[in-house]
């Protein structure tokens, strides 16, 4: 009853009920909701005369002391709040509760400048100059006073560098709240000056190392890393973390580095990862760039070959051994020598049956390169039945669908693909219903499969890399099936196969083509953001931002609105600045 009084403004009637209720309970919030409906009243002179009383009865209590003081204030005499304030401050039992207590009801009363005196005090008093260094900067942070707060996030790891990882998750937070940039400079600067000032305290290094890889600066954060590796004689557990995150966010470079200077460390526990590391990263770095070519490829191929001479344990390095694989056969043809490897490796009585599985999904995918489909068929059946209910097992029924979809047993492939619509793999589940979609949306209509029959071979062409002859077949299928529904997936796959070969404005204009013709399909917002990536590529801004700016207007519940908004944002900030 009293709430709801409180809700509707009737602060008279409130009032005397939390009063009984306080008499009754000696309950605090019912003593906080009786004096503010005091004060809605403007009846400072009884909420005074309340407060006072509760202070003769509990004179150690400071919260009714600084209730005193917030009496004072809200009836508009300043100066005697902050007497009362400072003199509740003042004679506070050196007790780090205490100090917390006080500081918190301050805090509660927007009384910031005084909380942080009183966090002070306490330090002084309890003669521990680690205290309060985190209750002070969040005070700053909700002042946006971010040079002071960086300050004391500093001290705080001048005498406590073990919460460095929670001053990491601090800044993080802010540093992602802060849309006008305010904190960053302040940040940066204060570090720089800080590892500059203390050349032998490591934290400040690791902290900067921090930002650094933050704002994706990881030029910058090579040489800290770098430092740091040697500081702490670790054999190069920084530059491989970084080397990582670098490769992460398609920072090649940097991470080759990274890797190769811990190579040449020769450091018997992250010898062998930074290898690995390094052979992946390369991996990445060709298939990004717009001009690999197939000797680049071949330079690849030749660095695998060569760390597998040399490798004592296979059982080590099973994922790399799928990813060598994968590029003898798919990229440079060496099928033979890729299934070779791969069947050598499942005689091996060590490997485990997580890596055996692995294995023969690869071993399958190559045998569906080579035009065996029922071999992989088998293969993957294989799998399936050992690994139901987990990853690769789906990932097993998935292919073995496509298969199907492959050979144009639609029914077939549909049935198994709806199965997987509910696995616990988010990629897996995608990709069914994606399938699943395309097969139910295109096949309504035509009892003889044949146009949805024809798209698959295509698409079973561009699964064996034989882009050309898909690129034909596809360029073909609007004489053979003109206004067939699918041909807005026809301009899609053109633009995978040019884009994959970085045929950029060829790539542009079949996403034009569905952008113009097919603006209700499901490819509609999917074609206009993938074709503001590319313009933004050629740095057609104005392009690209009028793209994002479509899909927000005209497709806002597309899962590409929010990516629009993102990037709409981020490029009319550019365009401000």
């Amino acid at each position: 009853m009293a709430y709801r009084y409180f809700r509707d403004k009737e602060f008279e009637a409130a009032s005397s009920i939390f009063n009984e209720l306080y008499q009754t309970t000696q309950s605090r919030t019912y003593y906080t909701y009786y004096i503010t409906c005091l004060l809605k009243l403007e009846n400072y002179s009884e909420a005074e005369k309340s407060v006072k009383k509760e202070i003769r009865k509990h004179p150690d209590d400071r919260l009714f002391q600084i209730e005193l003081g917030y009496i004072y204030k809200e009836s508009g005499d300043a100066d005697k709040a902050n007497k009362q304030y400072n003199k509740t401050i003042y004679n506070i039992i050196p007790n780090k509760r205490e100090y917390i207590s006080v500081a918190n009801a301050l805090r509660a009363k927007r009384e910031f400048e005084l909380a942080i005196k009183t966090y002070k005090k306490g330090r002084l008093a309890l003669k521990e100059n680690h205290l309060f260094h985190f209750e002070i900067a969040n005070i700053y942070l909700y002042q946006r006073n971010f040079k002071l707060m960086v300050d004391e996030y500093m001290m705080a790891l001048s005498v406590s560098p073990e919460k460095l990882q929670q001053i990491q998750s601090q800044l993080q937070s802010t540093l992602s709240q802060d849309i006008n940039s305010d904190l960053d400079q302040i940040l940066k600067t204060n570090l720089i000056s800080q590892v500059q000032s203390n050349k032998n305290n490591l934290v400040y290094k690791e902290l900067l190392l921090w930002y650094y890889t933050q704002k994706k600066q990881f030029e910058l954060a090579f040489s800290l890393a770098q430092s740091i590796d040697l500081l702490k004689n670790n054999g190069g557990e920084k530059l491989i973390q970084l080397a990582k995150t670098s490769s992460n966010n398609k920072d090649y470079i940097t991470a080759q580095k990274c890797y190769e200077v811990v190579i040449q460390g020769n450091n018997l526990k992250l010898y062998g990862i930074a290898q690995i590391g390094n052979l992946e990263n390369k991996h990445l770095y060709l298939e990004a760039k717009p001009d690999t070519q197939l000797k680049d490829w071949e330079t690849l191929y030749q660095d695998y070959a060569t760390y597998f001479d040399n490798l004592k344990n296979i059982n080590q390095s099973i994922y790399t051994l799928i990813r060598f694989t994968h590029l003898s056969a798919f990229k440079l043809n060496k099928i033979d020598k890729a299934k070779a490897q791969l069947k050598t490796a499942l005689e091996n009585r060590n490997i485990r049956s997580g890596d055996k599985a692995n294995i023969k999904l690869e071993l399958a995918n190559i045998n569906l390169l080579e035009n065996k489909k029922w071999d992989a068929i088998l293969l993957y059946s294989q799998i399936e039945t050992g690994n139901k209910n987990n990853p690769i097992g789906y990932e097993a029924k998935l292919q073995k669908a496509k298969v199907s979809y492959y050979l144009g047993e639609f029914d077939w492939a549909k049935a198994q693909l709806d199965v997987l619509k509910g696995s616990t793999s988010k990629l897996i589940a995608n990709d069914a219903l994606d399938l699943s979609q395309l097969i139910a949306d295109n096949t309504t209509l035509d009892s003889t499969y044949s146009a949805m029959k024809y798209f698959a071979k295509a698409d079973f062409l561009i699964f064996q890399n034989k882009t050309d002859s898909a690129k034909i077949m596809l360029n073909d299928f609007f004489e053979a099936f003109p206004g067939h529904s699918l041909s807005d997936e026809v301009h899609y796959r053109l633009y995978e196969i040019d884009n994959s070969k970085h045929l950029y404005t060829e790539a542009i204009k079949e996403l034009g083509i569905i952008i113009k013709e097919h603006p209700y399909e499901n490819l509609a917002a999917k074609s206009l953001f993938k074709q503001a990536l590319l313009l933004e590529l050629q740095n057609r801004i104005k392009e690209s931002d009028a793209n994002y700016k479509k899909i927000i207007i005209d497709y806002p519940e597309s899962i590409y609105s929010v990516k629009a908004r993102e990037k709409y944002a981020r490029i009319r900030n550019k365009i401000t600045n």
